[in-house]
């Protein structure tokens, strides 16, 4: 049997918000409220990080002429936000409880739930994304080099939201916030 490309997109979501709502209902259905100084400071940075990244992205890709699907853009933007950030916890939780078998060093734990995180993430949008999404990149552009740093620093701010303050909904919305930057470029249908 083979599967649509939206399909697929949609059996990612579903197995991402399944493993969510089984393993982290506290964290999705809770808030910290400690807004102190550090993690405005990370808050702020993160939205600095995601407004770079905008910049960056739309500045190496392109769209071909592909025409601007609204419903896309919105539905992708809230559905992967929500499910791909559920599997990046998880796949980051999963990292500080293995190492916490060995220790209770919290800079193990985060680098160890960091380093996770980014193996997952890389092969995510290597296997999966790359064979979903239609040819984007602008192998020419002179914004291209600073993609991947971009990249691990929204990785690492999310990360840091993870480990701290168990923050899944602030970077659900960030998350949101790059895939609505994505689409907006890339311009593809999850409706075809």
């Amino acid at each position: 049997m083979e599967f649509t490309v939206p399909v697929m997109v949609y059996t990612y979501w579903l197995i991402a918000v399944g493993i969510g709502l089984a393993f982290f209902r506290k964290d999705i259905f809770s808030f910290n409220t400690d807004f102190a100084k550090r993690r405005i400071i990370l808050l702020v940075a993160s939205l600095l990080i995601v407004a770079l990244n905008a910049w960056v992205y739309s500045n190496s890709t392109y769209s071909s002429g592909r025409p601007l699907d609204i419903l896309t853009l919105l539905v992708f933007s809230v559905g992967n936000g929500i499910a791909e950030t559920f599997m990046f916890y998880a796949v980051f939780r999963l990292g500080t409880v293995l190492a916490g078998k060995a220790t209770d060093n919290p800079w193990v734990l985060f680098t160890a739930g960091f380093l996770l995180f980014m193996i997952y993430s890389g092969l995510i949008h290597g296997l999966f994304w790359i064979n979903i999404l239609p040819e984007h990149v602008d192998q020419a552009s002179a914004f291209k080099p600073f993609f991947m740093p971009v990249q691990i620093l929204i990785a690492g701010s999310w990360a840091l939201s993870f480990f701290w303050y168990r923050d899944i909904r602030s970077v659900i919305l960030l998350h949101a916030m790059i895939d609505f930057t994505m689409a907006w470029n890339v311009r593809f249908s999850l409706f075809n």
